[in-house]
This record gives structure tokens, C-alpha cells and sequence, in this order.
């Protein structure tokens, strides 16, 4: 069938396309219902509460997980927001370093080193914080795994 079929008997049985708008929150969210058995329904219920989440967020976020993005909690953002200001002012230092052995043509060796230090701190942690958000994305392809496993029972 069409494109133009598929439209045209969608507007002969109905308004599909208007419920389609209805089911679009005005801020780009698309709404997806869910049936759930009572029993599922407490699990999923017990399970969200434990962690301070609404139903909605667990299902959001089981949703997401599937789909594969990549999400961080704010502390992990904030880590790497100071990790990137301290690779800021050390790049700054750097080119102080290299201003100064222009003018004089000499380098401050304990500076210099200095800084090479705190950069491979710096790069130390930004290493870890990396490698936790790469795993996380890694266990994320469960989620795929998850849905396969479940249609194949």
C-alpha cells in the first residue's frame, strides 16, 4: 500500500492524524501508553518508589535505555565541568610559560613541570570520568539485548 492509500484510508476510518496531534506534548514529548498487569504494576511501582522516581521516570528512563542514550547524573557533570576549567587555566599558564621564554628566552623548569603535573592529574581524572560514562553507554546495548530476548520467548 501507498503512502497516499495509507493517508487516504486513514482519513476515511477516522482521525488518526488528529489523535497522532494529540499525543504530542506541546514541549516535543510524544506520549506512550503502557498496559501493565497488576502485579507488574506493583513491581514497577515498588521498584521506582525505592529510588524516588514516579512510574513515568522509571518507564522514561527503561525507554532511554533501550534507545541507547547516553545520560549523566549531575554530580558526574559538574566533575567534568571543573576538570575542563582546570585544563583551561593550565593551558593558560602554559602560554604564559611560553610568552616568557620568548621575551627571555629562558624557561621556569619548576613551573613548567609544575603544570606538566597538574595537567596529568587533571588528565587522570578526566580519564575516569570518561571511562564510567563509556561503561555506562556499554551496558546501555543490554537494553537492545533485553527486547531481543524478550520477543524470542
Amino acid at each position: 500500500m501507498t503512502h497516499d492509500e495509507n493517508s487516504a484510508l486513514s482519513d476515511l476510518f477516522g482521525a488518526s492524524r488528529s489523535r497522532r496531534a494529540q499525543r504530542v506534548d506541546p514541549k516535543g514529548y510524544r506520549i506512550v501508553s503502557v498496559r501493565l498487569r497488576e502485579a507488574e504494576f506493583e513491581v514497577l511501582s515498588d521498584q521506582a518508589g525505592t529510588f524516588g522516581l514516579s512510574n513515568n521516570m522509571a518507564l522514561r528512563i527503561a525507554a532511554r535505555r533501550i534507545g541507547g542514550f547516553l545520560e549523566t547524573d549531575p554530580k558526574t557533570r559538574a566533575v567534568l565541568e571543573e576538570i575542563v576549567e582546570q585544563i583551561g587555566l593550565i593551558s593558560q599558564h602554559l602560554a604564559r610559560l611560553q610568552a616568557a621564554y620568548r621575551a627571555s628566552g629562558k624557561v621556569d623548569m619548576q613551573e613548567f613541570a609544575a603544570q606538566r603535573i597538574s595537567f596529568g592529574e587533571q588528565f587522570a581524572r578526566l580519564d575516569s570520568q570518561l571511562g564510567t560514562i563509556l561503561n555506562i553507554s556499554r551496558r546501555r546495548v543490554d537494553g537492545r539485548v533485553m527486547l531481543k530476548e524478550a520477543i524470542s520467548k
